[in-house]
């Protein structure tokens, strides 16, 4: 995959690289999707872990950690990396489950903690979850990628700023 990129890598080509039929391969795999997903849970290729720090500004917390998610996924072999671990989710509930578990859930753990403090703090009032600004966040950086759309790190800004001006209950253009 790191050679010609997920949408280029076919069961033929790992089949002739591990020196085995197909028939091999699809015996232990239903898809290169399927592979994937393995390799990440292995280990072997493993997208970026990071997540919001806690500098007492959520704003910057958040714009740093969007920046970076959109920097790292700006290089074309993460960007692939994304849509394959996406088509396998979509593949199989079962290992949707377990990468959401491996590699969201831990995301989504502290970026909840990080807006529960903001909202015990005082930087932000909304009637939103936790879970719906993640979702929203993540939503978007998936959608961009699926859609081939540019995932600069200047996206940030806007992204932030209209959620923010939603979780502060800021109503300007209502």
């Amino acid at each position: 995959m790191s050679e010609v990129g997920y949408e280029q890598m076919s069961i033929e080509g790992i089949a002739a690289r591990a020196h085995v039929g197909k028939q091999t391969i699809y015996r232990w795999w239903r898809s290169k999707s399927a592979i994937l997903a393995e390799c990440v849970l292995e280990g072997l290729i493993l997208p970026s872990q990071d997540v919001p720090e806690d500098t007492g500004d959520l704003r910057e917390d958040l714009l740093g950690w969007l920046r970076r998610a959109l920097q790292d996924l700006g290089d074309p072999a993460n960007a692939s990396l994304l849509r394959g671990l996406v088509s396998a989710a979509a593949d199989d509930p079962d290992l949707a489950a377990v990468l959401y578990e491996r590699l969201t859930g831990p995301q989504e753990a502290t970026m909840a903690e990080r807006l529960r403090r903001a909202e015990a703090g005082g930087e932000i009032d909304s009637t939103l979850t936790s879970t719906a600004v993640i979702e929203m966040l993540f939503g978007t950086i998936v959608y961009r990628i699926l859609s081939r759309l540019d995932v600069g790190p200047e996206l940030a800004d806007g992204l932030i700023d209209t959620l923010l001006n939603g979780l502060r209950g800021d109503r300007r253009n209502s």
